[in-house]
């Protein structure tokens, strides 16, 4: 099960596996209707056929699709192993210096700016009450325009950390507060991008 089948066999064949690519029988998951393959996971399922799940970048079912294909295999009875590299989201919360004791995922915030402007509210909110460090990540070409929006939402002493490009060539993490962010000139382009903030 993959995202994208072309890049999957490249991956695959650049490990030098001691099989055929072609003979592979590889799935394509559409992230818009994670309900798509439905049947063809579902046979693979009742025939008992080994099979893996393949993330373009991340970790297969967090802040990635997978997630519906790993509840099937639990309600057939299949054994689930979860065989991770590295994700993004833990390598931003180890590298942000920022509380990885109580911490939480939010995904995509609003794009609209009043719901984003109320979002960025609620997180200083529970950073402030319970010292949570909120995670989250954007469309890439929209890393700038919410980077501005929290330099302008966020209060001065609140940290904020741009991980971007992780264990990539451009890779790029700092972890200041809002007041300092404000005095930087900080393009992050159309990169992958994780943003933090805490305390």
């Amino acid at each position: 099960m993959v995202e994208r089948a072309r890049t999957a066999r490249r991956f695959i064949r650049a490990t030098n596996p001691p099989y055929l690519i072609d003979a592979l029988h590889i799935i394509e998951l559409d992230k818009r209707d994670p309900h798509t393959n439905q049947t063809a996971i579902a046979n693979l399922l009742k025939d008992g056929v080994d099979f893996g799940l393949i993330s373009e970048s991340g970790m297969p079912g967090v802040a990635d699709p997978g997630s519906e294909v790993v509840t099937m295999a639990h309600k057939s009875g299949w054994r689930v192993r979860p065989l991770v590299g590295p994700s993004s989201l833990l390598l931003a919360l180890a590298a942000s210096g920022l509380n990885g004791q109580n911490f939480k995922f939010d995904g995509y915030l609003p794009v609209k700016e009043a719901p984003l402007k109320k979002a960025i509210q609620q997180i200083v909110q529970s950073i402030t009450q319970h010292k949570t460090t909120h995670i989250f990540i954007e469309t890439p070409y929209r890393n700038d325009r919410l980077f501005a929006n929290l330099l302008k939402e966020l209060p001065a002493h609140i940290k904020l950390c741009v991980a971007r490009d992780i264990s990539g060539q451009e890779e790029f993490i700092k972890t200041r507060t809002v007041k300092e962010w404000r005095g930087k000139q900080v393009v992050l382009g159309k990169i992958p991008t994780v943003f933090l903030v805490g305390l």
